[in-house]
Formats: structure tokens, sequence, C-alpha cells
């Protein structure tokens, strides 16, 4: 599953350092109401969710302070889970597809060509064209 809060810890598998960018075509909230869904088209870096720990903290910090009996703990760590997306490195412009909630993270001789071009066919007018000409390792 692919939650939004992991992009904290993933990385190019090639040099395990350089950061990946989010690219969120379709996404859902992980909270008391599973059926609510997010259409997010755009880029969204480790940076701008920021604001949405902060604002995550500041939910902790006044349900802890209210105690309220009825605010469970599972309420607190909702998240949004992101079901079709694309993880870009802006340093190789290396794309890596998200479907049906999974992030695949492969090297290059291990990925599935026909699956990768069939990604971008799909989600093309999602993608900015700059990039999508010059993805690595197939463009369409």
């Amino acid at each position: 599953m692919m939650n939004k809060k992991l992009l904290d810890i993933l990385v190019r598998p090639f040099d395990k350092v350089s950061s990946l960018e989010l690219f969120q075509f379709k996404a859902k909230t992980n909270s008391n109401n599973p059926t609510s869904i997010v259409n997010n088209i755009g880029p969204e870096s480790k940076n701008s969710l920021t604001n949405q720990k902060e604002n995550d903290q500041e939910l902790k910090d006044i349900n802890t302070n209210t105690k309220d009996p009825s605010v469970s703990e599972l309420d607190m760590e909702s998240s949004e889970i992101v079901e079709e997306g694309l993880l870009l490195c802006r340093t190789c412009l290396r794309f890596y597809p998200i479907t049906e909630e999974i992030p695949i993270i492969l090297p290059d001789e291990l990925r599935d060509k026909k699956k990768d071009l069939e990604f971008l066919k799909t989600w093309n007018e999602a993608i900015p064209k700059d990039l999508l000409k010059n993805l690595k390792p197939w463009t369409i």
C-alpha cells in the first residue's frame, strides 16, 4: 500500500540517496470513511508534505488536550493512500509507477516495459508534457 507518509523514506534504488517526487493521480483517505476518494493530479514532494504533517500534529495536540474518549488513536492516524500515481527521480528523470496502491520501484532490467508503457498511455494527460517526453527508462 502506498501511504503518502512513506514518501519520506523512499529513495531511488540505484544510489539509495536521491529522493522521489510524487505525482498523485488517484488517492483515497485511510480513515473512518474508506470510500472517500481524492483526485489530486500533480507533483508532491517531501517538502509539500510538511503542512500536512503540521496539521496532523495540531489535530493530535487538540485531541490529546481535550481528552475526549470518543477520539481513538486510529482516528488521529488517518492518512492518504495513493492508488494511482508516479514516483519521479528529478536527478535522472526515471519514473516508477504506482498501480493499485503498489509502488513498482525496480531496476530497469527487472521492469515490465509493456506494463510501464501502458501505464504512461493511461495517465499521459496527467503527466506534464515536458516530463513525458524525457522519462527513463522509456517514454511514449
